[in-house]
């Protein structure tokens, strides 16, 4: 029938069976599934005409009669011509077994017999299978066609030892063994080395390094940024460049501690910051020849005496970048590379500026028009872009050597202080 059966179903008197044009009454029925099973007084024989016809007990719906889970009674059937699946007589060869292996997920043993094999099958206990020399039970067991598929308890890994055995559990044809479509038992079957087909895993690429010293695990972590000529947001690119930070030399990612003493406050509530060297609103300048590269990126403590009223949440951002050393000139000097960076931060911390103290101990603001950079809101972030000069005012080490460090700070002035002159004492602020 068409779905699952109840348990309970009409009595053998509700069936007429023929075999040969005569009756051959039903002894005895059995619900197997979607199955209704009669058995028979008389076996039928090969090529003999078979029919069936049922009758439903009663017009309405009862546990007398053949019915679905639900309680709704099967249809009065006709006789109906039965398919006679009982082979010729004489064939008595059994099954024989060619060769197994493993699925290739190795969750399976799979053994390959040489013709068709019957639905009816043996237990799983028949079966002894063993991976890397220990026992693997069987769960379930599976006739598909010429193959038996055993279900196993633990997968098997490339590369593992795998046996099978099978033992026929009686000396006689029957139904709880493998079996071919005439009812020949297959042969016991001593232990058998089993082809293991479970591929070589794929080894994950190891992440390569960009030379900034920040790990690519971390790198790729940062949420991804619009592109500025819109798109899709790529998970690792900080910068909304469409290429991923870990892949790119003159650009990294960090995740900083919101906290202007991160020494003393590790455990900060997180937020990425992104940097890039060689800067072209805030991509890389593919026109320029120059190629810098950061090499350091990290988050150290603010100074500990600020004037009143700065706040700097993520403290300083301290930096180094190699950025290439331009010929000496005909008397001996050499000016420093001017280089261009662009920072990302999270437009929610209230950051105005990039700052730095200049020769003079006076902060200022390096993403200012002033000197030559700017702020632009982009998404959820700002971009502060500013320049500095090798061997120049904002350069740590003051020395034209081709590197540039810097200590500076994204950082918040008060809206009250904006009018101030440019000339303002030392620990002043001018635009």
């Amino acid at each position: 029938y068409d779905g699952a059966l109840n348990a309970t179903t009409a009595a053998a008197g509700a069936f007429i069976v023929t075999s040969g044009g005569n009756a051959n009454t039903v002894t005895g029925v059995v619900i197997n599934g979607s199955t209704v099973e009669l058995t028979l007084t008389t076996a039928v024989t090969n090529g003999q005409a078979v029919t069936v016809a049922y009758n439903d007990p009663t017009v309405g719906n009862d546990a007398n009669a053949i019915q679905d889970a639900a309680g709704n009674d099967a249809v009065t059937l006709a006789a109906q011509t039965v398919t006679n699946s009982v082979p010729a007589p004489g064939d008595t060869t059994a099954p024989v077994f060619q060769s197994s292996a493993t699925s290739t997920d190795g969750t399976k043993v799979i053994l390959t017999y040489d013709g068709a094999l019957n639905a009816t099958t043996a237990a799983a206990g028949a079966f002894i299978v063993t991976t890397g020399g220990n026992a693997n039970t069987v769960t379930g067991v599976v006739i598909n066609g010429s193959t038996v598929e055993l279900i196993l308890t633990t997968a098997v890994t490339n590369g593992q030892a795998v046996t099978v055995a099978y033992t026929d559990p009686t000396g006689g044809n029957d139904v709880n063994a493998i079996q071919d479509a005439a009812g020949n038992d297959a042969a016991t079957l001593a232990a058998q080395t089993v082809t293991n087909s479970v591929p070589t895993p794929t080894p994950t690429p190891t992440p390569i390094d960009d030379g900034d010293a920040i790990p690519p695990t971390v790198e790729d972590q940062v949420p991804g940024l619009i592109p500025a000529n819109g798109g899709t947001a790529v998970v690792g690119d900080g910068n909304g460049d469409g290429v991923v930070d870990s892949a790119q030399a003159n650009v990294t990612s960090v995740n900083f501690r919101q906290t202007d003493t991160v020494s003393t406050k590790p455990t900060a509530p997180v937020t990425f910051v992104s940097l890039v060297a060689d800067s072209k609103e805030g991509a890389i300048d593919t026109t320029d020849a120059n190629s810098a590269q950061l090499t350091k990126f990290e988050q150290k403590d603010a100074p500990d005496k600020l004037p009143v009223g700065v706040n700097m949440p993520l403290g300083l951002i301290s930096f180094t970048a190699t950025v290439g050393l331009v010929p000496l000139a005909s008397d001996g000097t050499r000016i420093g590379i001017t280089e261009t960076f662009s920072l990302f931060v999270d437009d929610s911390l209230g950051i105005n500026g990039y700052w730095k103290q200049n020769n003079a101990g006076t902060w200022v603001n390096l993403a200012s028009d002033v000197y030559g950079g700017k702020v632009t809101d982009v998404g959820a972030k700002l971009r502060l872009d500013f320049q500095i000069q090798d061997g120049g005012e904002f350069d740590a080490d003051g020395k034209v050597d081709g590197i540039i460090t810097d200590p500076g700070a994204a950082a918040y002035l008060p809206h009250s202080l904006l009018d101030n002159t440019l000339h303002l004492p030392t620990e002043g602020f001018w635009f």
